[in-house]
């Protein structure tokens, strides 16, 4: 497990890296600070799939598209891209 606020190091290789967040929790902080979910933003995922790791054109942020049981909304599964900097933990 990967503690809250300890500074998370994720690799390079975007497969390394699909397999490390693969049937894991995350705790995700939104960079807006907005969800229609939480009030501070900061959402909790189970993460069932990476899809695709990817630079976004616009920030230069590396990024993931993965699917996920939304464990703040019921369970429910969903689609997602996270920037992999805002991902807090990992469990």
């Amino acid at each position: 497990m990967i503690p809250q606020n300890e500074h998370l190091a994720f690799p390079a290789n975007p497969i390394h890296l699909a397999s490390i967040l693969t049937g894991k929790t995350v705790r995700y902080k939104n960079s807006k600070n907005r969800s229609s979910i939480t009030e501070d933003g900061v959402r909790t995922f189970k993460i069932v799939d990476v899809e695709d790791v990817f630079t976004s054109n616009n920030s230069g942020t590396k990024c993931v598209t993965v699917s996920v049981k939304d464990i703040d909304d019921a369970g429910s599964l969903k689609y997602r891209t996270l920037h992999v900097g805002g991902i807090q933990s990992v469990a």
